[in-house]
């Protein structure tokens, strides 16, 4: 049996690239080496208490997000409008982040000597390298002092990661073409703020695995429990060889992370063995319940003062997601920056982060509901020189242009960038 495209890997690339092949009439067949769908994607649900033990919300700044949704009939939840207060951690207390950057003039966030700089940003001119990292890029623009309180704590929220380590080209694209054009960044937010699109932050009923269940469901032909081994020419067709026998088809998809793309193509494209070089650090989600104490917007990010990068105030975000009684929260650990919480087991780290809470809320009295989520590799870094990257990604194309690398360590990965990806190969294959 021969199929038009085989996608490896279940998660939500994989899934939206199935569905669209199938809306097409396409013969596809989905294989995933897990016991479930939706890889990082990760709900937690028994009838109280719902969590996400991985990404906790989709950022719909996309109309492939909405189109997707419009064709699955997914039930919607959008965040309460008090998720766009935000809080950084700073000598022992919660600010509220700026909404908008004059409000940063007034903040406690960040001194006097950071405000006249933000001041004199815009005359910044466009650097003239053709890579530099996010620390380096937000010194030139800002200071020290607004990496320190703002950026940082900004890029362990989004990657878990280390603003010295990652490229802003890759990291941030958006952010490096803005100053190619403008140089600087206040001048093109001035300009452009008309005509940004503003996403919306959502969940569905149930949570974000309520949308791959849907997705799931309308993929016709698919395995779990079924490890793609290698990936090799067969003729004018691709042999898919897996624990469960092969398969064959006219094209093929990974969707799988940057370490098993990098050997599943060992044998048809070697230069391939180079990804395994992008790193994913280890991150632990800790869900916690309490009494109620009154937890308003979104979450806050660590700048000082705590060993844990953040957490979300889920029960502020999202109704439904504990006893109406109860908040919520998810708190997030590990990353790049703290190796000596990395190296902690699980009993260590949900007693830390607990600890942690403690501090920032003092008022709670009792944990009711707790669960620890270990991600040993979380999210790809996309690090200084990671263009080499995308070389061997363009040499593939050439050599093979029906084999396509389609993991979230190319072209971002935030769920809306993953979906936007599935949706355009989904359309296009």
């Amino acid at each position: 049996m021969t199929y038009d495209v085989i996608v490896v890997g279940g998660g939500i690339t994989g899934l939206v690239s199935s569905f669209y092949l199938t809306l097409r009439g396409k013969r596809v067949l989905l294989l995933e080496k897990n016991p479930r769908w939706g890889g990082n994607i990760k709900t937690y649900s028994d009838g109280r208490y719902t969590f996400e033990e991985g990404p906790q919300t989709i950022l719909a700044n996309s109309p492939a997000v909405w189109d997707l949704i419009r064709r699955l009939n997914a039930p919607v939840c959008k965040a309460n409008p008090s998720s766009q207060l935000r809080f950084i951690y700073k000598r022992e207390k919660l600010i509220p982040i700026p909404l908008k950057p004059w409000e940063f003039f007034t903040s406690p966030l960040v001194g006097f000597k950071a405000k006249v700089k933000l001041l004199k940003e815009f005359f910044v001119k466009p650097s003239q390298k053709e890579d530099e990292s996010v620390a380096e890029f937000t010194i030139r623009h800002f200071g020290e002092e607004f990496l320190k309180y703002f950026i940082q704590p900004f890029v362990s929220g989004i990657y878990a990661g280390d603003s010295k380590k990652l490229s802003v080209r890759y990291a941030f694209p958006k952010l490096y073409e803005i100053e190619r054009r403008y140089g600087s960044l206040l001048k093109a937010f001035l300009k452009e703020r008309r005509v940004a699109p503003k996403g919306e932050l959502i969940s569905f009923a149930g949570g974000l695995s309520t949308l791959i269940k849907l997705l799931a469901e309308k993929v016709k032909e698919k395995r779990l429990q079924t490890e793609v081994l290698s990936v090799e020419k067969s003729g004018n067709l691709y042999k898919v060889k897996t624990n469960a026998g092969n398969y064959y088809s006219r094209k093929v998809v990974l969707t799988t992370p940057a370490y098993i793309t990098a050997k599943l193509l060992g044998k048809i494209f070697p230069p391939a063995k180079e990804l395994e070089k992008i790193t994913y650090p280890r991150v632990a989600v800790v869900s916690l319940s309490f009494p109620k104490i009154g937890l308003r917007g979104f979450g806050f990010l660590n700048a000082e003062g705590l060993k844990i990068l953040g957490a979300i105030f889920v029960s502020s975000l999202f109704e439904n997601r504990c006893p109406p009684e109860e908040d919520c929260v998810s708190v997030f650990l590990c990353g790049e920056t703290q190796e000596e919480v990395c190296r902690l087991g699980e009993g260590e780290i949900l007693k830390l982060a607990k600890g942690e809470i403690e501090k920032v809320f003092p008022q709670i009295g009792e944990f009711r509901f707790e669960k620890v989520t270990l991600w040993e590799r979380s999210i790809p870094q996309y690090t200084l020189g990671y263009g080499k990257f995308y070389k061997i990604e363009e040499e593939l194309k050439k050599k093979e242009p029906n084999l396509f690398i389609a993991g979230n360590f190319f072209g971002g990965s935030s769920l809306a960038k993953c979906i936007e990806k599935g949706k355009k190969l989904g359309e296009s294959l």
